[in-house]
């Protein structure tokens, strides 16, 4: 919905929110929503309000304001994030709110009435396991490069793309941090490459540039996360699952491989200009982090391809109706990739043979066939469709 229909006739409040970034706007849209629903007011009638304030009135409203959103229940946090919405309402009109330094402290004060859960290696890799393509790439991408969910939905596919043929770990180049702007240097680790390669084969296939992630807003980076633990049997017990723990999962790890300046520089905090070290320095000490942020322990290329060609088939296997039940059981009792490829190549052929024997033996409504690249001009001829590109070489067709 556009800002103009969520806050109809409040030219204010729609030129303010329109100047910051997608994932800013929406999540201050939300809290400013709150502010009009405490103050009774719209943000017209705010802002004429504050140019004729001269008792300080508005200070103590966003105050007052904050006590009003924890007693509904909201954590310290999100009330106070909630007024520093309203406080970047009041500095956009250069009416900026004034107040007194333990004024302040109360303001920014927040308690956390919950604990993040901390991701283990393992439940990283159940979960991967259990993903379908979009959601593996927000697990392994997410840990791989450590970012804020905002900056993390902001990634494109020209941002990945132009690295991909590089070996691993992959550095994407300075990033922009939305929050602090300072420059990120993520870095592509071995579980998100091949992830990476399919989703963007299959952005191609669909003749989508732009966005990796077309999601609204971050919120549900972390809903799929907590889909995922409970799909994988993981306990959380009464601990917060949010795209927030994948970046404190990285940056456990990596500071046990450098120091605190080169870790902050990689997921994009701030440090002193001096401490900034070239990439190539950071992408040493990284792949020697990955022996413990990675459970695709080999990288070399027939590493890679192995994985890509389990993918294709899992989305292979999907489209001719295997279930997701089916896929999961069979790798819980195969546990190498090898023995998992043949598994799906099983499935598939039984798949195959059981759709045929229902249509007696005739033309099926959809087949597929994994043939050379030789071959694929006679099938485009013959009315075959692509569905993916094998790093082998080799192409899955439909009809």
């Amino acid at each position: 919905m556009a800002i103009e229909n969520k806050f109809p006739n409040d030219k204010a409040t729609v030129e303010w929110l329109k100047t910051q970034e997608e994932t800013t706007m929406y999540a201050y849209s939300y809290s400013w929503r709150l502010f009009l629903k405490f103050t009774e007011l719209a943000g017209d009638q705010i802002l004429e309000s504050r140019k004729a304030d001269k008792e300080y009135m508005w200070e103590k409203k966003t105050l007052e304001f904050k006590t009003w959103l924890i007693n509904r229940r909201l954590s310290g946090y999100s009330a106070v994030s909630a007024t520093t919405a309203v406080r970047s309402f009041f500095s956009f009109y250069r009416l900026d709110l004034k107040f007194r330094r333990t004024e302040k402290s109360k303001l920014i004060e927040a308690t956390r009435k919950t604990e993040d859960y901390k991701f283990s290696l393992e439940d990283l890799k159940k979960m991967s396991d259990v993903a379908d393509l979009e959601e593996k790439y927000i697990v392994t991408a997410g840990k791989s490069f450590g970012l804020r969910a905002g900056d993390f939905l902001r990634l494109t596919r020209g941002d990945l793309e132009p690295y991909l043929d590089r070996p691993v770990p992959i550095g994407i180049g300075d990033y922009v941090t939305a929050k602090e702007h300072v420059k990120a240097c993520p870095f592509i680790d071995s579980d998100a490459l091949p992830i990476i390669k399919l989703l963007i084969e299959k952005m191609g296939r669909e003749n989508r540039t732009g966005r990796i992630l077309t999601f609204k807003d971050n919120v549900q980076l972390s809903r799929i996360l907590r889909r995922l633990t409970e799909k994988a049997g993981i306990n959380t017990g009464n601990k917060v699952v949010r795209f927030h723990c994948l970046r404190k999962f990285l940056i456990d790890r990596i500071s046990r491989f450098m120091s605190e300046s080169k870790w902050k520089q990689i997921i994009g905090k701030q440090i002193h200009e001096s401490a900034y070290v070239s990439s190539e320095d950071l992408r040493e000490d990284y792949l020697r982090a990955m022996a413990e942020t990675c459970f695709t322990k080999l990288v070399g290329e027939t590493d890679v391809q192995s994985i890509v060609k389990k993918q294709v088939l899992i989305e292979l296997a999907k489209n001719m109706g295997i279930s997701e039940d089916q896929i999961t059981t069979m790798f819980m009792k195969k546990k190498t990739a090898s023995r998992q490829i043949k598994g799906l190549q099983s499935l598939i052929a039984q798949k195959r043979r059981q759709t045929q024997t229902r249509h007696n033996g005739g033309q099926v409504d959809c087949d597929f066939e994994q043939i050379e690249e030789t071959q694929l001009l006679s099938y485009l001829q013959a009315g075959w469709q692509i569905v993916a590109r094998l790093q082998s070489g080799g192409v899955i067709v439909k009809r």
